[in-house]
């Protein structure tokens, strides 16, 4: 591996453990419709987008289906393609729109609401979302596929509850 990226990998574990366990005071979200991650430079976020992540309409009634978009940067589609073998799939998570008692906000990955990213970078999750109520919502990576020692580090989110912005989707 090259160090930029390992860099980019280190970064991305970094920003899945804060999605596992983001505290709810830490950063003030704001619900949208629209969330991006960044790239790292010496620990600090750039301007430059590594993933974004977008919901068509909100409030939908459950049971519908949810259409949430997407593009993954150069770098992000490089950490993809290593973590998944080539297979180049990312999955919804969903977080709670309100933190826990201990300010951790749980990521539920979804499994069925999965999709391969284009060699674009671009992909459409389209989701059967069959619980109520007022959710915020990621991507990670699909299932791990790569090295033990890679798949081992755990599930690195490319879009999570780190803020500002959060997807946010209600279903009634």
């Amino acid at each position: 591996m090259k160090i930029s990226h390992l860099t980019i990998m280190a970064t991305t574990l970094v920003i899945a453990g804060a999605a596992l366990a983001a505290p709810a005071q830490a950063v003030k979200l704001v619900p949208s419709d629209t969330a991006c991650s960044y790239i790292y430079k010496n620990g600090e976020p750039t301007t430059m987008t590594f993933a974004c992540l977008s919901v068509a309409k909100s409030p939908l009634p459950a049971g519908k289906t949810a259409t949430f978009t997407g593009t993954l940067s150069s770098k992000a589609m490089s950490n993809l393609a290593e973590w998944t073998t080539g297979g180049n799939t990312v999955c919804l998570d969903r977080y709670p729109a309100k933190a826990n008692n201990n300010s951790s906000m749980p990521r539920t990955p979804l499994t069925k609401a999965c999709s391969p990213v284009k060699k674009n970078g671009t992909f459409t999750i389209n989701a059967d979302l069959s619980v109520k109520g007022t959710y915020y919502y990621g991507l990670s990576m699909g299932p791990c596929t790569g090295s033990t020692a890679l798949c081992g580090n755990g599930d690195p989110g490319l879009v999570g509850v780190e803020g500002p912005d959060v997807v946010q989707l209600q279903t009634t």
